[in-house]
This record gives structure tokens, C-alpha cells and sequence, in this order.
């Protein structure tokens, strides 16, 4: 073999890869017609960019190129976040729900004192509308309590009195009289007589709406002053 043949013999991989320039080419296809040598190489070679053309681009450059360290993974996040947003939401609905049971039930106990049904045996159920403390309009030694009870269209009034003691001049025997002022009206409803530690209820039903009551009254029959009185 000559050094001319020698020194293309390192050209048959470039020849069938097509990396030769074009004056290299056409000088290197010249040789081959009178090198055998060549030619033969040239034959082994031939299937060579076929072959390379089934490999990716990946696995060739790992081929030819040092690997490089692979990236640290970063771990994957959104369903980890995605997660605990909707928990967050979750806790701000049941909040919510709580809160809303909160004060619906606070609605309930606060309107139980301004409607309070009560039945007794035998009787339809009834409905409390007021009840409250009298206030002295003098100085007395009574205190007493009232309350109106919706019965149908009539009103139940139920009044407890006690007589505390006999200063200021009260003697031991004072007589008292309940009213019911509705407008221009005063109806008398009872009296009693009462002295120290003198207890009683006054129980007594009239045909009116507790709407038609505007206030009720215990007024001294002596005097004929309203002594205790409640504004419905």
C-alpha cells in the first residue's frame, strides 16, 4: 500500500457521512477508482448513516459528550399546595356554618324570655308577651310582679305582691286595688287588703289582646294614687 493510499485511508468515514468539503470529495472519488483498498472500506461503511439515522439525538450525544450531573429534582408542589388550600376553604365553610348555628341559636335564647308558650292541664297552650318588675311610684313598702299571658284573643294577667313591712306611715291593714288602663279606659280587676308579710297572686283573665293593655296598676284605695304601676 502507498502513502498516497495511507493517507486516505482515514477519509471513509468522513466520504460516507458527507463531512468532506467538496474539493476533498471530488479529489477522494478520484482515488477510489484506482483503490481497491478504499473501495472496500467505502462498501463496510455504507450502511453507517442509515444505522445512525435510527439512533435520537439523547443517546448520540451521551455517545460522544461527557454526561453532565443531573439537576436536583425539585419536588413537585402544586398537589401538596392544591391539598391544603381546599382543607383552608374547607375550615373557613365549617367556620362559617358554625358561626351562622352560633347565632341563630344566640336568636333563640334571647327571644325565649319574649315568648315564652306555657300549657297547663286541660288548657290550650299559651303565650307569655310580657313580664316585668312594677315600679314604685311612691315610696311603699309593697313590691310585686306581673305578667301577661296570650290566651286566644284574651289576655291572662297574673300578678304576685308582698308587703315588706309598715314604715313611712303604712299601717297594718291597707287595702289595694289591680287595674287595667286600655286608653281612656281603667277596669279594675281585684283587691285585697294587706298588712306585713302579706303574699298573694292575683290571677284573672279579661276579653282584649294583650295589644289593647297599656299599662297595669296597683293603686291605694285610701288614696286613690297608683302606688305601683308596669307599661306593657
Amino acid at each position: 500500500m502507498t502513502d498516497l493510499a495511507d493517507e486516505y485511508s482515514t477519509w471513509d468515514a468522513a466520504y460516507v457521512l458527507g463531512s468532506l468539503g467538496a474539493a476533498e470529495r471530488r479529489e477522494y472519488e478520484a482515488h477510489l477508482r484506482d483503490c481497491p483498498h478504499c473501495q472496500e472500506a467505502i462498501a463496510e461503511l455504507a450502511g453507517m448513516p442509515g444505522m445512525l439515522g435510527l439512533v435520537d439525538r439523547d443517546t448520540a450525544l451521551s455517545m460522544v459528550a461527557s454526561p453532565e450531573p443531573e439537576p436536583p429534582r425539585v419536588p413537585d408542589l402544586l398537589p401538596s399546595l392544591a391539598a391544603a388550600a381546599q382543607r383552608r376553604r374547607t375550615r373557613r365553610r365549617m367556620f362559617g356554618i358554625g358561626g351562622a348555628v352560633s347565632a341563630a341559636a344566640a336568636a333563640v335564647v334571647i327571644a325565649v324570655p319574649v315568648a315564652v308558650s306555657v300549657a297547663g292541664s286541660g288548657t290550650p297552650t299559651e303565650q307569655i308577651v310580657a313580664q316585668q318588675q312594677m315600679q314604685a311610684l311612691e315610696q311603699t313598702p309593697i313590691s310585686a310582679q306581673v305578667k301577661l299571658v296570650r290566651d286566644g284573643e284574651r289576655t291572662r294577667l297574673v300578678m304576685t305582691c308582698s308587703y315588706g313591712g309598715t314604715s313611712n306611715g303604712y299601717g297594718p291593714s291597707w287595702n289595694y286595688r289591680l287595674v287595667v288602663t286600655m286608653g281612656d279606659q281603667r277596669i279594675p280587676l281585684d283587691q285585697w287588703p294587706a298588712g306585713p308579710g302579706t303574699e298573694l297572686t292575683v290571677d284573672r283573665t279579661i276579653d282584649a289582646p294583650p295589644e289593647a293593655i297599656d299599662a297595669v296598676e296597683i293603686t291605694s284605695m285610701e288614696s286613690g294614687r297608683t302606688v305601683l304601676v308596669a307599661e306593657v
